[in-house]
């Protein structure tokens, strides 16, 4: 079984979510029609409730077998909630990219669940990701990403509210425990001014390992802050099998 060496949060996750265009090339639909079908493009088709000729309301639009929204519009723009599935290639590799969640002008605002599993040729899994919590243009502002993947370690976790974030690399067993004993792969922990980072990994000199203890010190006296963090962690990590 392949590894990676590194686990790196992924940067193009929203690429295949760009915002699309829907100005209908050739539609059956009139003005106040319940239902209608409407042809956006030569790849993309629409049927649900049209008014003056464009989706409104409640519908589906499939660009080719492979890609499709279910959900709200209005005047043409996903807007509203509904479920967006895209299923593609890329360097040999399947993605499969799903979100149900809050939309507004063609782009993912407000709350919703994002994931994104990468299926190697063989057919076994590179790579299982998943956001939840705040979308604003469609980038998770505040909320939950975890990462579960072929990488040494193969779990990343990442929470955001506000100032506050906090990311961590290691098992998704015994978090707490981890950070009590020291133990844990690494954490990072900003809010504000504050600025802690530790690793189990001994550093090169004293002063760096003084500071690399004092920094754990203080994430210890704040773990029962983060508790709920490491639960919602645990769980989430639950839903990433690598299969």
């Amino acid at each position: 079984m392949k590894k990676w060496t590194a686990l790196s949060l992924s940067v193009a996750l929203c690429a295949s979510l760009a915002a699309v265009s829907i100005v209908p090339a050739h539609s059956t639909a009139h003005a106040a029609a319940a239902k209608e079908s409407v042809k956006i493009s030569e790849n993309a088709q629409y049927f649900g409730e049209v008014k003056n000729g464009v989706p409104n309301g409640r519908g589906t639009i499939h660009w080719g077998d492979s890609k499709q929204y279910s959900g709200d519009f209005v005047n043409g723009k996903r807007e509203g909630s509904g479920k967006y599935i895209n299923e593609y290639t890329q360097d040999g590799e399947k993605h499969i990219v799903v979100y149900s969640g809050a939309w507004k002008q063609d782009k993912m605002e407000g709350k919703g669940t994002l994931t994104h599993k990468v299926i190697m040729d063989g057919g076994e899994v590179r790579s299982n990701e998943i956001q939840t919590g705040t979308f604003k243009n469609g980038v998770l502002q505040n909320g939950y990403d975890v990462i579960h993947a072929l990488a040494d370690p193969d779990y990343s976790f990442t929470y955001k509210n506000g100032s506050e974030t906090l990311e961590m690399l290691g098992s998704n067993q015994g978090i707490k425990t981890s950070l009590k004993t020291g133990q844990i792969f690494s954490i990072k922990y900003r809010n504000g001014s504050i600025n802690k980072y530790y690793t189990l990994f001994p550093a090169d000199t004293k002063a760096e390992q003084r500071k690399l203890d004092a920094d754990l010190k203080y994430l210890q006296s704040i773990q029962k802050k983060l508790i709920p963090v490491f639960a919602e962690f645990e769980r989430l990590s639950k839903q990433l099998p690598l299969k």
